[in-house]
């Protein structure tokens, strides 16, 4: 990134940031992209803080360093500029590997184009400081940054914190305690390689985090056993290998229900099947209206959702890449993975070892991950800067405890339901009012909208944006 901006190259003493972004990862990423590409000012300064430099502002989606872990969603939907939609895909076959636009691409993939896209538009605009922000403060004009070491005044501020860290992992007995062979993150890849080649290894949790997990361990060493523990033993659907056909529902008008939006979903499955197209082609169809329908849905009906539908959707809208179903369905095969329902109900621990208790079995294990998912509730979060705002009611938690609570434009509200004028979030943290905004399709709308509120102009063109694939 020579003519880029480079983690930890700012000095935060020395910052006069226009935007403060507060998160490194995709969201963040996004953020500064869509600012730096909608306004030609070069006035604008954006400081990009990330608190952990060595993902090379990534996080932990796009800062793996294993090719096995892909996308979940094809080449052709992940570009990075709405307007553009070809983009990524464009990049790729820049590439020159041979990728097409309806491959699941590695996801360290996604972070070279991420890396690429700050190399074009970075330059003197743009500082990413590698520091953890702990308070941001009021001031005049703006706000206060406060990191480990320094402060740094910025005029508007961005929360892009992504997916937070899964809650502490525990049973009915109470919380797993620290030991060696428990294993707090599923994304330490050192952590994992470190775990002996005969091991057997429980994941808690059956989601996409916990597939790559899996993947990690079981094709890194051949003895390796994987035992999957989830409440409900299900695991993600899969893509299937061809593309599907566009399918659009039509959504009523007027006042809607969870439970009437459900039957319309399983309506039109059924007309899908009567006309010989996949159920996926269905859902598919429902993700641009996604957000539309949650802002219609009252509080009542979606708290109906989560109580009711949140798991069933999950795990069918949520997918895992067709290569990737292959290997997982190969080693249930052959014994080296299996899955139970029911959720840890204690864990003992010996040593180096623990002895795991299931609703059905009882075995030793030479380690246990956390594959549980990331925490959105913030009032149980443990970060300082979250815990700082919230305690002087800067921010507030979401109602339905999938966030920070914001308004549809991603204004952050206080305390008292007022909005914090400068103040935004995007990404995951808007969950509870947005409700699809973890994938990069959903942030990259939110990120463009939010550049035109902040910079009020519109992108440039697209001669602005070379495609080098490099």
């Amino acid at each position: 990134m020579s003519d880029g901006a480079d983690i930890g190259s700012a000095d935060p003493d020395r910052l006069q940031a226009s935007v403060a972004i507060v998160g490194g990862g995709a969201s963040g990423t996004l953020a500064a992209l869509h600012l730096l590409r909608t306004s030609s000012d070069p006035g604008l300064r954006i400081a990009l803080f990330e608190a952990d430099p060595c993902r090379g502002h990534l996080g932990v989606a796009y800062g793996t360093t294993d090719p096995r872990h892909l996308l979940n969603l094809r080449a052709q939907v992940m570009s990075a500029f709405p307007d553009e939609p070809d983009h990524f895909a464009d990049w790729a076959r820049c590439a020159g590997r041979g990728w097409t636009p309806t491959d699941f691409l590695p996801r360290m993939v996604y972070g070279d184009y991420l890396r690429d896209l700050v190399s074009q538009f970075g330059g003197h605009r743009l500082s990413i400081v590698g520091a953890r922000v702990k308070d941001i403060a009021s001031r005049q004009g703006g706000f206060e940054i406060s990191t480990d070491c320094a402060t740094a005044p910025a005029e508007s501020v961005v929360l892009a914190y992504g997916v937070s860290a899964p809650h502490r992992l525990a049973t009915a007995a109470g919380p797993v305690r620290d030991a060696s062979w428990h294993l707090q993150s599923p994304w330490d890849l050192e952590a994992l390689a470190r775990v002996p080649d005969d091991a057997t290894v429980v994941l808690a949790g059956s989601g996409l985090t916990a597939i790559d997990a899996a993947i990690t361990l079981l094709e890194d060493a051949s003895q390796r056993r994987v035992v999957m523990v989830s409440r409900r033993g299900e695991l993600p659907r899969a893509h299937l290998e061809q593309v599907l056909p566009d399918w659009r529902t039509p959504i009523p008008t007027g006042p809607l229900t969870t439970d009437g939006i459900a039957d319309l979903v399983y309506d039109q499955i059924a007309a899908a099947h009567n006309r010989g197209v996949d159920w996926r082609a269905v859902l598919d169809g429902m993700r641009p209206q996604s957000q539309s329908i949650w802002r219609r849905l009252d509080q009542s009906q979606r708290r109906r959702f989560l109580t009711t539908y949140e798991h069933t959707w999950h795990v069918h809208r949520n997918r895992m890449a067709p290569q990737i179903a292959a290997r997982i369905s190969a080693y249930r095969d052959t014994g080296r993975l299996t899955l139970h329902a029911g959720g840890l109900r204690t864990v003992d621990d010996l040593g180096t070892r623990c002895r795991v208790h299931l609703a059905d079995t009882t075995f030793e294990a030479d380690a246990l991950i956390n594959c549980t998912g990331p925490l959105s509730d913030v009032t149980k979060t443990t970060n300082p800067l979250l815990r700082a705002l919230l305690d002087r009611g800067s921010i507030t938690p979401d109602p339905l405890g999938l966030g920070v609570a914001c308004t549809e434009s991603g204004e952050l509200l206080d305390s008292r339901g007022d909005v914090v004028p400068g103040m935004y979030a995007l990404g995951p943290p808007t969950r509870g009012t947005a409700w699809e905004a973890i994938s990069v399709p959903e942030i990259r709308n939110q990120a463009a909208r939010l550049a035109t509120h902040l910079t009020g102009t519109t992108a440039v063109s697209r001669t602005a944006m070379p495609v080098t694939g490099q």
